[in-house]
């Protein structure tokens, strides 16, 4: 039995897995002590249990009410009168998410499951769920998880996350500018990369914010190392770098690409694949200039006629004579059958001592950024798919700003991108792909993806719009709970779904001062008391934007433009 000292009401009514309880009149402070231990009493978010017999019943306090009471003496909860009874009564609402049986006499002896089949009844006592009970919980010693954070009612708890069910059935990071999404993301990853330290983690990184963070762990690859030549695309992402988005692409454009691109392909050939298998997706080499000689020899003499040769023509020269493409448009020279070596360089195989590739994406021309993730995602998949089964090299795919590449609206996205998304998302699991989805804007997200994450790590959400959306893609029994989010604290998130035991408001671990992403906000105020800028400061800029050269990352701290200042 629980001691009676942690006893704060009874339940009144049971509807689903929804109950209602009574708080005790007792009840008048925020804490109860149990044990040297100070318990919150009531709090939204709190764990409470309910004593069924042999069985223990939890549920999560979701919403917190008073009665009104009316002239004719009856009370009100909200908008629903249930009955006569004491004025001034507080009543508790409560999602029940699991359930118990004991095994002993001890707090920590029952044994815990997810779901309810035995509901408790009105009239049952309710109780604070002690810190033993809580850490049986959280803790999964049955099962591969990793230490994130703590409990936010009880600091001295430590909280795990299910690394299998996290990983292997997607999950999603959402939360506003400044609400600690990078920080999260980081304590996250450096976590499970402790105790996984032969994994295979890809992360997008479009504003170059996590190279600070894995010194030690992760492989850099930005635009000075990325290498993605042109063959690599397929016939979709091709069409988006010879003609264009914003061109008017013509049947007859796309013809005259497929066929030089394919005869391209078929000239260059490779070993053990007859040229009539190589189709014009099929990932073999080519050369730029064969591709151009198949467009000379097909194109008409009449010159009224070789307009639309002429511009995919003038595109891929002017390709070819830009640096900053020089990652794509290898010259004729350099082109060799390298696939197996860009698949393991990007995909960490073998691992040596960096689990993680970071593909810094801030330096890639923003015209073909979205072909440039487009090719990355549909090669994590597609080697995935041609594996051997079982699957023997799991892979995570981490998306930031997922919702440039996913977004809602399909006009708004380079749809190759968008598509190869969400494959991973829809068949990934099979496969042994892993997705995780990272937004300040979930809103803008495509709904669809979203869904298949099935473990959701929501910060601090202010905007109406973006709280509506992710209530619709939580559980229903938990959708309650995103009335906490606009008040949640920096590094404070909301985790629901797979990679959680139960519902969870946590708070993440603190990062070393040496792994702290570099997102950091500029401090405006110390900055601007002093003009700290070099002299030549103007000029460097210019030569590198010139150059296409990128700055030294220097991280400036708040103390550090004050010590300048002084």
């Amino acid at each position: 039995m629980s001691d009676p000292i942690l006893k704060i009401g009874r339940v009144v009514e049971v509807s689903g897995s929804k109950v209602i309880g009574e708080l005790e009149g007792t009840v008048e402070d925020l804490h109860r002590t149990y044990k040297s231990r100070r318990y919150a009493v009531g709090q939204v978010g709190s764990i409470v249990k309910i004593e069924a017999g042999d069985k223990l019943v939890f549920g999560v306090v979701t919403a917190l009410r008073m009665t009104e009471t009316m002239l004719d003496g009856a009370e009100v909860i909200g908008r629903e009168t249930v009955g006569d009874g004491a004025s001034n009564a507080k009543w508790l609402e409560i999602e029940l998410f699991g359930e118990a049986v004991r095994t002993g006499l001890g707090e920590s002896d029952f044994v815990f499951q997810r779901g309810v089949v035995t509901y408790p009844l009105p009239g049952q006592g309710i109780f604070v769920a002690s810190v033993v009970e809580l850490q049986r919980i959280y803790n999964r010693t049955d099962k591969p998880s990793v230490h994130v954070g703590t409990l936010s009612q009880a600091a001295s708890l430590p909280v795990y996350l299910l690394t299998d069910e996290l990983l292997g059935k997607h999950f999603a990071i959402l939360g506003t500018t400044g609400s600690g999404k990078s920080c999260s993301v980081t304590v996250l990853l450096r976590s499970i990369l402790e105790v996984a330290p032969r994994a295979h983690v890809i992360l997008l990184d479009p504003h170059n914010e996590y190279r600070r963070a894995f010194p030690d762990l992760a492989e850099i690859i930005d635009p000075t190392t990325l290498n993605l030549p042109h063959w690599l695309l397929n016939f979709e992402e091709s069409v988006e770098l010879f003609i264009g988005k914003t061109e008017h692409v013509a049947t007859s454009q796309t013809n005259i690409l497929k066929d030089a691109i394919l005869a391209a392909r078929r000239e260059f050939g490779t070993v053990g694949i007859p040229p009539e298998k190589i189709t014009v997706d099929t990932p073999v080499p080519y050369r730029l200039g064969d591709m151009l000689a198949q467009i000379d020899a097909a194109m008409p003499t009449q010159a009224s006629k070789q307009d639309s040769y002429l511009k995919i023509k003038n595109k891929a020269e002017t390709l070819q004579q830009d640096s900053r493409f020089g990652f794509m448009m290898a010259p004729d020279e350099a082109v060799g059958d390298q696939l197996a070596e860009i698949v393991g360089q990007y995909l960490r195989i073998p691992v040596g001592e960096k689990p993680l590739s970071i593909i810094d994406l801030s330096g890639v021309p923003s015209d073909v950024v979205d072909v440039v993730v487009s090719v990355l995602c549909r090669m994590v998949f597609d080697f995935a798919v041609w594996s051997p089964r079982p699957v023997q090299i799991p892979v995570v795919l981490i998306c930031e700003e997922a919702h440039r590449y996913a977004p809602r609206r399909d006009d708004a996205a380079f749809q190759p991108t968008k598509q190869a998304l969400s494959r991973i998302a829809k068949e990934g699991r099979k496969y042994g792909v892993g997705l995780g989805l990272i937004s300040q804007r979930p809103s803008e997200l495509a709904e669809s993806i979203l869904s298949q994450c099935n473990t959701l790590i929501a910060l601090r959400m202010s905007n109406e719009q973006d709280q509506n959306f992710v209530q619709r893609a939580l559980p229903d029994s938990v959708r309650s709970l995103v009335s906490i989010l606009p008040t949640l604290r920096t590094q404070e998130a909301l985790v629901v779904g797979e990679g959680t035991v139960v519902p969870v408001r946590l708070r993440f671990n603190d990062l070393d001062e040496a792994h702290m992403p570099h997102s950091a906000d500029v401090p405006f105020a110390a900055l601007w008391e002093t003009d700290g800028a070099e002299a030549d400061l103007v000029a460097n800029v210019v030569r590198r934007w010139r150059m296409q050269e990128r700055p030294p990352l220097v991280v400036v701290t708040e103390e550090d433009a004050e010590g300048e200042g002084e």
